[in-house]
């Protein structure tokens, strides 16, 4: 018996009027609703992308005609934006976007793709089985045909997979694989997503080590970036799991350098098993994929740089002061200026960010796989610190800018921007925090009086760069 699926009111309006514009034509048009949403409309999850799959080549020339005749019908639509397959392939193979009753739609030929030494590949027209075929998994492999309100089911199993909650390839994995490697992220993103099982034969093809290597070498840093991004969006300890049991650290986050990535996964769970009572979000998932790196450098221009920030974009984003301020943070501080030091900080906002990942960097060098007295009195103290920091109301307190801005800092003290400067704002948060009521001119007069005493040699110290020896590594 075929699937048939259970449409919206917005839906049904729109499949009718695809269905009578495309039976308009001559010939007539085949019209299928493609992967996501179906497979998002089966699991009764919302979703308003689709992809329209044709049966002639050019989705931009029919979506400019579909959007045509909906204005007849008065109905308003986006304008119809243009996407070419491939930049050197010809123009009768492009994309149309448009925006149709609040549902994003892309139309596109079905095609058949062919791949050389590139994830790029070489595309045609195609069958409906070529165009499943050409898929991630069996179950972003479904079809709705508009025309027979039915599910098609080209592969013989993205239903079967879909309700056993499988994830397999269309094509024999390795072939799969080998043709665009990103297929193996994403393979891990809907495993994580939907809680799948990946079939033991699709493991086995991820594991070979040619098929593992062509991730760094055929997919770029920023296309992988956003991917493991995504896949962080539901179940990240499930996706970093499934990276560390497919051997892919070292191939999804590579660099020049390859330290030991045993710990990556160590602070994934720790920071899973914290998750349950400290503040954990994306950036941090993140930043335990770049906890090998940390410390390392590598050489860029001739320059030492943080290797954790060469990972990607989004990596870099995530890491840039995490682990700095991670360690500022101290939880037996008890004073409010001695908190509102670390918590005026740039780098620790928010600020429980830092301190769940100064946890996880406390508890980590300890950690054996399993929760124990030792990491439990480690999150204990921070339970505590966190309490102190909201009882003094420091939170309310990171937002407020300082009460002399960098220009009136230089003109009550009469100095010129340097790293003095800095150090003196640093002072004045610990002061701000410390009088939290106090006025812009007691302000003035407190600094005024450091100034004219012991303050200023101190400030002056502070501010002095330190002389990095090459080689050194930055101390914990």
């Amino acid at each position: 018996m075929a699937r048939k699926i259970q449409l919206n009111e917005v839906e049904t309006k729109f499949v009718g009027l695809l269905d009578d514009f495309a039976g308009r034509l001559n010939p007539p048009v085949e019209c299928r609703i493609a992967g996501g949403w179906v497979r998002d409309k089966l699991l009764s999850l919302p979703s308003h992308d689709l992809d329209i799959a044709l049966s002639i080549p050019s989705g931009h020339l029919f979506a400019v005609d579909f959007v045509n005749y909906l204005k007849t019908k008065d109905i308003a639509t986006g304008s119809v934006g243009k996407v070419a397959a491939n930049p050197e392939q010809s123009k009768h193979l492009e994309t149309g976007t448009t925006r149709i009753l609040g549902l994003e739609c892309d139309f596109v030929g079905l095609r058949s793709e062919t791949y050389a030494d590139s994830r790029i590949p070489q595309v045609k027209p195609g069958t409906p089985f070529e165009d499943a075929s050409r898929r991630d998994l069996t179950i972003n492999a479904l079809f709705y045909n508009v025309h027979t309100r039915e599910v098609e089911d080209y592969t013989q199993r993205g239903l079967s997979d879909l309700d056993n909650k499988i994830a397999c390839t269309p094509l024999p994995p390795k072939q799969t694989f080998q043709d665009d490697p990103l297929r193996i992220l994403r393979c891990i993103r809907f495993a994580s997503r939907f809680n799948l099982t990946i079939e033991g034969h699709v493991i086995e093809a991820i594991k070979e080590e040619e098929v593992k290597a062509a991730i760094a070498t055929k997919v770029s840093k920023e296309r992988i970036g956003i991917e493991v991004t995504k896949m962080l969006q539901h179940d990240p300890f499930r996706a970093m799991s499934l990276i560390e049991l497919l051997g892919l650290h070292p191939h999804v986050f590579a660099c020049d350098v390859n330290p030991p990535r045993q710990t990556a996964f160590a602070s994934a769970q720790i920071l899973h098993h914290l998750s349950k009572r400290l503040f954990v979000d994306e950036m941090l998932w993140l930043a335990t994929a770049a906890t090998p790196f940390d410390n390392v450098t590598v050489k860029r221009k001739g320059k030492d740089q943080p290797a954790a920030g060469i990972l990607s974009t989004e990596i870099k984003n995530a890491v840039t002061n995490v682990f700095e301020a991670s360690r500022l943070a101290d939880p037996e501080a008890t004073v409010r200026s001695e908190i509102g030091t670390w918590m005026q900080n740039p780098a620790v906002k928010p600020w429980q960010r830092s301190l769940t990942w100064s946890a996880v960097m406390e508890i980590l060098p300890k950690w054996t796989g399993g929760w124990d007295e030792h990491a439990e009195g480690i999150v204990t103290r921070y339970e505590r610190f966190r309490s102190k920091i909201e009882e003094l109301g420091l939170p309310d307190s990171i937002d407020k800018p300082l009460l002399l801005n960098g220009t009136e800092l230089q003109q009550l003290l009469s100095i010129s921007p340097s790293p003095l400067l800095q150090t003196i704002r640093q002072a004045l948060n610990v002061w701000q925090l410390d009088h939290p009521e106090g006025s812009k001119e007691e302000c003035e007069a407190w600094l005024q009086h450091q100034w004219n005493g012991e303050g200023r040699a101190e400030w002056e110290s502070k501010s002095q760069t330190k002389k990095i020896v090459k080689g050194e590594k930055r101390k914990r």
